[in-house]
């Protein structure tokens, strides 16, 4: 059986090695305006990529791993407008290969970004809109190809005139009005189809994320409406006027000369020859035309000006001229126009007022009934805007019970999802949208919002998980749409909400501002990505990327965009611990804009800063600037807050200053209400705040508070409270071992501390450091019982521990140990092994820590043994301040010591004098 086992290591070891150094695959595609390249085969990359230039060629260099054959024939056969040819170099500096893209031109950008769920390394060329626009701006203008003309003939029927035809084309009864001509496709990833990097796993969802979200800022996106077709024709459906010449007719004459004028745009020659011709002409066989004519005279010059008296000449055209001529060809359409007219300019109330006229003209009666449904719609619409939930609902549902054309009954079932949008009615939005969906599941595809408003609704309902499905399907299938970017915004900022790893919501906010980076909507991602980045930026990259995101805050257009990129600088503040620049910024904003209609974040953001900026200084051991941070606050932004984490950063900076008795207060008071908080909903608001500590750290605190004021009964009492002392971090494991010991030894009870601390030794699973002190504590003891042996063990473990953990072990806790170890070994006649821990005590910590007196020691040892010159040699070494003393008593001893051999040699020559005399 061994024999196999060490068999089957070997050949998964072989098998990894194998593995680990396959080729990578790699790929070139064209999508869209963009040229892909893709490389996949390593759960991790290294890789550099730069820009060169090389005689007037332009290219990117991309260093990494070997590639496969197949892909290094594949990519060199790639050519495009952007990327005009691929070179695969095998290098032989670390066995890398250069992969060379050679650009058509200076205006051809590359992005490189990681994605995982498969681990891929892809970089993408393309060009700006604004390079696109400059390359458009100089292209040579080509000259039309020249055509015969042709002969324009015109059929005149046998009656004299057609006043106008209406060029609105409706529908068989019961027929499907024509698709809208605009382009509707999906976005298709050949490499992740079903865009699964912007899934997540239910066990990837973290609640604490969910809990830390709510106090997040978040833009609401602006709803998404969608125009409708039939309405959109209604408009661009002009009537088609026509007048017959008749000979010799000088009125016919005159009324052909208007319709020159209008069809050669001559505007005001047009009105002022109509003022001439109504004089001649009051009772004109023309005048239903002129009338419909004038109106579009009149629209027309407002278009081009924008006048507001040439808009209201349009209408009151229009309107005598359906009053009056309500049988005219025109007449049904111009109705109609009257109310979306209207609507576009955003009165919505003479635009409800038009549209109830049409409906209730008689005169249109006898005509199809589709012309009547488009007011109902326009109506719905209209009241929609105005927020009049109940009015568009009315009219919707009548207008779906009513109607026998599919598309419009699709249209009035989809807007009923709208209304309750626009009100901000969530749950009801997202109920219509489901039940359209399923009753017309053709009008999806004209009714994107549908899509976006019910992930919009399920965002703001809290339903992130089914928000997160249909942002995705929305980017899936509409990418084109002007929403799309915040469609691709919101899934990075859901990922986040949903606790994804920070890698893939940046990756999300990456991929928005690549594809959409110029876009106005898509500067919230940029926003995100800049205050994210932040953290690991340099102190100036810090500051540019501040000035970065207050600019493009300045060109969008979004409700509150101001303060929420403030409240992303502060974030970014924050993540880097710069906390009086975060909170002098937010408090900034806030006092500029004292009336903002939702300044809640801000003033959270503010509270949270101070709060973390209070426990940074009290885990630095920085009591008194944590005491002079909340001294600072305490009458305004901490004046009445609850926050428990700032009462117990006050409690633990009272501790470190040594006033047991107001800390013992305020770490009564935060257990106090943590216990209370049990069972209710402010348990889970608690756990927002990242620096309460546990109940067990509680009770441990209050135990050592306990202690400082001597009332070890108590502290006894807080230490046996804690019930589950492996949720402490290493650190309070430690201490609260310590803290018993003592506790212990104050009984007298020394046998149990040994063995409380020796059962702690050997069943320790933490950082093995952080043991060298409670090794210190128990050799105390053993010294303590007279266990010398014992305790010297103990100390020579922690020059051990200081040895493996590669020197994280306290200096101060080592050299204690050290001096101690010499101490012990001398006094149990070990003097050798007292010499080699001096010398290492000396060789480690002499420049740094006053050793004079242990360099006395480890000279008097050679001094005892009779070696005098080695003694000589060490006293001559003393280093630091205050070895005067030392110095003194080495060089008494080594004066003595010559003043002894000296004598020696006179009484040796004594005899000697005596047998010559």
């Amino acid at each position: 059986m061994p024999g196999w086992r060490l068999q089957i290591i070997l050949i998964a070891v072989l098998f990894s090695m194998k593995v680990e150094a396959a080729p990578l695959s790699g790929s070139m595609s064209f999508q869209a305006d963009t040229v892909h390249a893709e490389f996949e085969g390593r759960p991790t990359w290294n890789y550099t990529l730069n820009r060169k230039s090389d005689a007037g060629k332009k290219y990117v260099e991309l260093l990494i791993e070997p590639l496969d054959k197949k892909s290094v024939q594949a990519m060199e056969g790639f050519s495009s407008e952007f990327v005009k040819s691929v070179k695969i170099l095998p290098q032989g500096t670390d066995a890398k290969t250069l992969v060379r893209f050679e650009l058509a031109h200076d205006d051809v950008e590359f992005f490189d970004y990681l994605t995982d769920q498969p681990s891929r390394l892809i970089v993408d060329f393309y060009v700006t809109e604004a390079a696109k626009k400059k390359q458009a701006s100089v292209k040579p203008v080509q000259k039309a190809p020249k055509t015969q003309a042709k002969k324009k003939t015109t059929d005149v029927a046998e009656q004299e005139r057609n006043p106008a035809a209406d060029a609105l084309s409706v529908a068989a009864n019961g027929a499907p009005i024509a698709p809208s001509s605009e382009a509707k496709g999906g976005l298709f990833d050949g490499s992740d189809p079903q865009f699964e990097r912007f899934g997540i796993k239910d066990y990837e969802i973290k609640e604490d994320a969910i809990l830390r979200a709510r106090d997040n800022d978040y833009i609401p996106f602006p709803m998404l409406f969608s125009g409708n077709d039939a309405l959109e024709q209604v408009k661009q459906a002009k009537p088609i006027y026509e007048i017959a010449p008749k000979s010799g007719d000088e009125e016919n004459k005159m009324a052909r000369l208007l319709l020159t004028l209008f069809e050669r745009k001559r505007d005001s020659v047009y009105l002022k020859t109509l003022t001439w011709f109504n004089e001649k002409y009051p009772d004109s066989r023309y005048n239903d035309l002129l009338a419909y004519l004038t109106g579009d005279v009149h629209l027309r010059k407002w278009e081009e000006s924008g006048r507001l008296e040439d808009y209201e000449r349009a209408i009151q055209a229009y309107q005598e001229a359906v009053r009056k001529y309500p049988k005219a060809p025109p007449a049904e359409r111009t109705s109609l126009m009257l109310g979306i007219l209207a609507m576009d300019r955003g009165d919505l109330i003479a635009s409800i007022r038009s549209f109830d006229a049409h409906l209730a003209n008689k005169d249109f009666e006898a005509k199809n009934q589709f012309s009547k449904d488009l007011a109902k719609l326009g109506s719905g619409i209209a009241y929609m805007k105005l927020f009049r939930t109940n009015e568009a609902l009315q009219a919707f549902n009548e207008l779906e019970k009513s109607t026998s054309y599919p598309d419009l009954k699709a249209d009035a079932a989809y807007r009923k999802g709208d209304v309750y949008t626009a009100s901000k009615q969530y749950v009801k939005a997202i109920e219509e949208y489901q039940k359209a969906q399923k009753a017309y599941p053709a009008g999806r595809e004209s009714h994107p919002g549908s899509v976006f408003n019910q992930g919009e609704a399920m965002f703001w309902t809290g339903d992130h998980r089914n928000a997160l499905n249909q942002f995705r399907e929305f980017v899936m299938s509409f990418p084109n749409d002007a929403h799309a970017p915040f469609a691709m915004t919101r899934l990075g900022e859901i990922l986040d909400v949903l606790g994804a790893d920070s890698t893939r919501v940046v990756g999300a906010f990456l991929e928005t501002f690549f594809r959409y980076g110029e876009n106005p909507r898509a500067i919230i991602a940029r926003l995100r990505l800049l205050s994210t980045r932040m953290k690991n930026m340099k102190p100036k990259e810090s500051d540019l990327a501040v000035q970065e995101i207050l600019s493009l805050a300045q060109k969008s257009d979004l409700p509150n965009i101001e303060q929420f990129a403030t409240i992303l600088v502060a974030d970014g503040y924050t993540s880097r611990g710069e906390y009086p620049k975060a909170i002098d910024l937010l408090t900034g904003f806030y006092q500029k804009n004292p009336t903002s209609p939702d300044l809640g974040p801000l003033k959270k953001r503010i509270v949270s800063n101070i709060a973390e900026k209070m426990s940074r200084e009290v885990q630095a051991g920085d009591f008194i600037k944590a005491l002079k941070t909340h001294q600072q606050y305490a009458d305004s932004w901490l004046k009445n807050t609850d926050r428990l984490d700032v009462q117990y950063s006050l409690a633990k900076s009272f501790e470190l200053a040594g006033v047991p008795v107001e800390s013992q207060k305020l770490y009564q008071g935060v257990l106090n209400k943590i216990h209370s908080a049990k069972g209710t909903p402010e348990e889970k608001n608690l756990r927002l705040l990242r620096d309460l500590p546990s109940e067990e750290s509680l009770n441990l605190r209050l135990a050592e508070v306990a202690n400082d004021q001597k009332n070890y009964q108590k502290a006894y009492d807080h230490l046996r409270m804690i019930k589950n002392p492996g949720i402490m971090t290493d650190e309070e494991q430690v201490e609260r071992v310590e803290l018993a010991v003592r506790l212990l030894e104050n009984r007298g009870d020394l046998d149990s501390a040994v063995r409380y601390l020796t059962e702690l030794l050997k069943a320790w699973q933490g950082k093995p450091e952080l043991v060298a002190h409670p090794y210190a504590e128990l050799a105390r003891l053993e010294t303590k019982m007279g266990r010398k042996k014992d305790a010297i063990t103990s100390l020579q473990k922690i020059d051990v521990l200081m040895k493996d953990s590669g020197g994280k072990v306290p200096e101060s806790v080592h050299a204690a140990a050290l001096e101690e170890l010499g101490k012990l070994q001398f006094e149990t006649g070990d003097v050798q092994a007292a010499a080699r821990t001096y010398e290492n005590l000396l060789t480690a910590y002499e420049d740094k820590r006053p050793l004079a007196s242990i360099r006395y020691r480890l000279g008097r040892i050679q001094f005892d043994r009779g070696e005098i010159q080695k003694a000589a040699n060490i006293w001559n070494e003393f280093k630091g301040e205050r070895t005067e003393f030392w110095k003194n008593l080495a060089q008494e001893q080594l004066k003595n010591s010559e003043w002894r051999e000296d004598y020696k040699r006179y009484i040796q020559r004594i005899p000697a004098m005596e047998n010559r005399e």
